[in-house]
């Protein structure tokens, strides 16, 4: 990759790396980012129509209990990014999503193909959140 005059990053400012020129974070062997017309083009022409409308999930649903005491650690995965963990009387729940979509939209947005693997009614009452990063997926 040439090397390229960028501005600093407000969000990182460690040196540059294979994966970091300064600014920019990069997958030096990834694609660049289609154009709209593509999007468009994979919405409109069927592509789409490949993915299940529904799927068995690899999680059976559970109860989970309401604490785990002590040493003892119980993770239960509820699906994507969303785990119940369960240690020293702690629930900690990470990404949490139980919405049809991963969308701030009721209608659009990718959908739920398989059920959480905890009803959201059987939830134990949570002590903490835990949100990696602010996408819709995850939050």
């Amino acid at each position: 990759m040439a090397a390229r005059k960028t501005a600093a990053n407000r969000y990182y400012s460690g040196p540059p790396s294979d994966h970091f020129d300064g600014a920019l974070f990069f997958n030096p062997d990834g694609q660049p980012p289609g154009r709209f017309a593509d999007l468009l083009k994979w919405q409109l022409n069927g592509q789409r129509s490949k993915w299940p409308a529904s799927d068995a999930s690899p999680f059976p649903q559970a109860k989970p209990a309401t604490r785990v005491e002590g040493a003892a650690l119980e993770v239960t995965m509820v699906g994507h990014s969303t785990l119940l963990v369960q240690t020293a009387g702690l629930n900690i729940l990470t990404d949490p999503v139980w919405s049809l979509r991963a969308s701030p939209l009721s209608f659009a947005g990718p959908k739920r193909i398989n059920a959480p693997g905890i009803a959201f009614a059987d939830l134990p009452p949570i002590d903490f959140v835990l949100v990696s990063h602010n996408h819709y997926d995850h939050l």
